[in-house]
């Protein structure tokens, strides 16, 4: 039997943590006998309270039946990353168990030195205040990674799809397919699948899409138009030409607003610095961030950051 030890961080996401336990429940129950165990834990009191303010009773931090720690957070990971915990996560790792981290818990194992040259995945919103935090750690934007004793995910429902993985590689597809089906699930997702849908504006435009897919992985070290046509297989002429079809303007008009947005939205919604947010957006500097931001919006990315609505 394999059994996991979750360990629930305060403000942890709920849906994530029901993700990764429900198929396991399901898979238990379908097959007609105990294929995984799992118990709950926090790294102190006897609840943890996610952020949407449900609580779920749990014992302490150690499990000795368990093969696996998983260490589940969301908003704001490390307020409760002290020393007693890095040295209990640093402890499971070195006796040879696996960790795992789902959603932001990935902060809390580079926190405890856990985390080296392998890639790691996170939620997407969280992927580039990782990325300046930690910038020796590789971190790909997949729904889940998996190394001999690592693995991370996304959060959200991608959890529910690495454990549909797990049960595949353990007892086989057919059972997977039957827990999928269970949770109304409509396919079990692969690793490399997106972890944001396209935007509604480019139904209907499948090559527009890819290139913009691409423009979202690279915003911080931002590609030429000539390489993002060479990464998507795709003529240079034809995406100038689809770009403006589809969506009124040339591409690398849609690239640059894409990566204020996304400059923007890191100092709105994740409180970093102008110059740490242009970094992020693939800019060399705090001032030619601004100075675009104003060209393309009428104002500073302060400004806009400060008032509500988007841009």
């Amino acid at each position: 039997m394999q059994n996991y030890a979750f360990l629930l961080m305060p403000g942890f996401s709920a849906i994530a943590f029901f993700s990764a336990v429900e198929p396991l429940r399901i898979a238990n129950r379908l097959a007609g006998k105990a294929l995984f165990g799992w118990s709950v834990h926090v790294p102190r009191g006897d609840h943890a309270e996610a952020s949407n303010g449900m609580q779920i009773r749990a014992d302490g931090l150690r499990d000795e039946r368990a093969q696996a720690l998983v260490v589940c957070a969301g908003f704001d990971p490390l307020r409760h990353a002290d020393r007693a915990l890095q040295a209990a996560l640093r402890r499971v790792w070195r006796l040879g168990g696996s960790v795992g981290a789902i959603d932001t818990g990935a902060f809390l194992l580079a926190e405890a030195g856990i985390l080296g040259r392998e890639a790691i995945t996170l939620h997407w919103e969280a992927a580039d205040e990782f990325a300046l935090r930690y910038p020796a750690i590789p971190v790909s934007g997949e729904l889940f990674e998996r190394h001999a004793r690592l693995f991370t995910c996304a959060g959200g429902t991608a959890a529910m799809d690495m454990m549909l993985e797990t049960i595949a590689a353990a007892h086989g597809p057919a059972l997977a397919k039957a827990v999928s089906d269970q949770l109304i699930h409509e396919r079990i997702r692969s690793a490399s699948d997106p972890q944001r849908g396209d935007d509604p504006v480019l139904l209907g435009h499948p090559l527009v899409a890819k290139v913009v897919r691409i423009m979202q992985a690279r915003i911080a070290e931002p590609l030429p138009l000539d390489a993002l046509a060479a990464e998507a297989g795709i003529d240079r002429r034809r995406i100038e030409r689809l770009f403006r079809a589809a969506l009124g303007h040339a591409p690398a008009q849609h690239f640059r607003a894409l990566r204020l947005r996304h400059g923007i939205g890191l100092i709105r919604q994740q409180g970093l610095s102008v110059h740490a947010a242009a970094l992020a957006s693939g800019y060399s500097s705090q001032a030619v961030f601004s100075r675009a931001c104003k060209a393309h919006f009428g104002e500073g990315p302060r400004a806009i950051a400060q008032r509500s609505g988007g841009v």
